[in-house]
């Protein structure tokens, strides 16, 4: 296991470097335009990490079992960690959203970061209590699906359908991992879905970028009429192509990119995959996905040889949660998946999305680290009989 940690520490290692290599040429003109200093985002990028290091080692010394251990202390995290989510419905609004909440001067949190973090912690500690009643509805499925329910129901209400969807798949893939039926499963997955879409189908801005990355057939099919080119949710998806084609095997060269030159909208932090694929060409995406793939199985095996339930569902927990918001981030550039606001873990620009990936990271360590700790030796209850 010694050999997993280390591997998983030198790829988040090679994560974050590739991250910020490519953040200040990625950045450079925004910086420049927004707040006069090409190196505005690194710096700022650079301020979180320290923060984000703090947290990762807490989170990976901070013994795992006193989730379960103190119980009352997962719950006011859990009720903080809502309420902050609740509270950012009232902050002003950014880009059609309530994400953020201002700190000091130009410093914010985004809460629904955080949120992912304590959904996977406060979930594990229920399964792990719940154990063979998760079978039941009322007993298991129902808390555990309130647990779930109630962060999934504030991010929508941002709105916030990535991060939604995170949730929701981390959370389910959690509860089978669990034991939950899987009739119980579908049903409230069903559930979920069906009020999620409804939610989807009344917002404009959503529904044009679901139309953007629909086929023109689909479309048609519906009586929907087709994306125009000035749409800003087809001209976004588009100018991503672009740049990943642009690049092609071997890109255009580092900071060549065109299209961070204000072509692509967040090319510094939803999209910055694609400004990566044009400079530095289709090496630097597979790499990338090496080492993405290279953490997800050093959190799997974690996982798989944790040394109880309790660890092994928070491993697993944090695996796939960075491991959706990879999958749904470059599937989003790429157009493998409708245009939503998601980061890619270690490389976006975003101080609360780099914190709460890396207390994923100290949280597997954490795990990891008491799998080959020697366990205490019950007493022997038998009395020594002299002759």
């Amino acid at each position: 296991m010694r050999k997993t940690l280390t591997l998983l520490g030198l790829t988040v290692l090679a994560l974050l470097g590739v991250g910020f290599v490519l953040l200040a040429s990625a950045g450079e003109e925004t910086g420049r335009n927004l707040h006069h200093s090409a190196t505005y985002f690194v710096t700022h990028q650079a301020m979180w990490l320290c923060v984000a290091i703090v947290f990762m080692f807490l989170a990976a010394r901070f013994d795992y079992h006193n989730w379960r251990r103190y119980p009352y202390l997962t719950v006011c995290l859990y009720l903080v960690i809502a309420g902050l989510m609740f509270a950012v419905l009232f902050a002003p609004e950014t880009k059609g959203s309530h994400r953020w909440l201002r700190l000091v001067g130009p410093v914010r949190l985004q809460p629904s970061e955080l949120g992912k973090i304590f959904v996977v912690i406060s979930l594990a500690v229920f399964l792990d209590w719940a154990g063979w009643r998760i079978e039941k509805f009322v007993k298991g499925t129902l808390p555990a699906v309130s647990i779930l329910g109630a962060l999934m129901l504030l991010a929508v209400l941002e709105p916030d359908y990535g991060t939604t969807m995170i949730i929701g798949l981390t959370g389910f893939a959690l509860c089978l991992i669990g034991g939950m039926r899987v009739f119980h499963f579908l049903a409230m997955g069903a559930l979920g879905a069906a009020g999620v879409i409804g939610m989807l189908v009344f917002n404009p801005n959503r529904m044009r970028r679901l139309g953007a990355w629909l086929p023109p057939q689909v479309l048609s099919f519906f009586g929907l009429p087709p994306p125009t080119g000035d749409d800003p949710a087809a001209y976004q998806l588009n100018q991503a192509l672009v740049a990943i084609s642009h690049g092609g095997v071997s890109g255009l060269g580092y900071t060549r990119s065109m299209q961070k030159k204000f072509y692509l909208p967040e090319a510094h932090t939803d999209f910055i995959f694609a400004i990566g694929a044009e400079e530095l060409g289709l090496f630097f995406s597979l790499g990338l996905l090496v080492l993405f793939t290279t953490l997800f199985i050093c959190g799997i095996r974690i996982a798989l040889r944790a040394p109880d339930r309790l660890g092994r569902l928070l491993a697993f927990g944090m695996t796939f949660l960075l491991f959706f918001q990879v999958l749904f981030n470059i599937g989003v550039v790429t157009g493998c998946l409708p245009t939503k606001g998601l980061a890619l873990p270690f490389i976006s620009y975003g101080g609360t999305n780099l914190m709460s990936s890396l207390i994923a990271v100290g949280i597997l360590f954490n795990v990891g680290r008491q799998i080959e700790l020697p366990k205490p030796r019950p007493r022997s209850t038998i009395s020594p009989v002299f002759s």
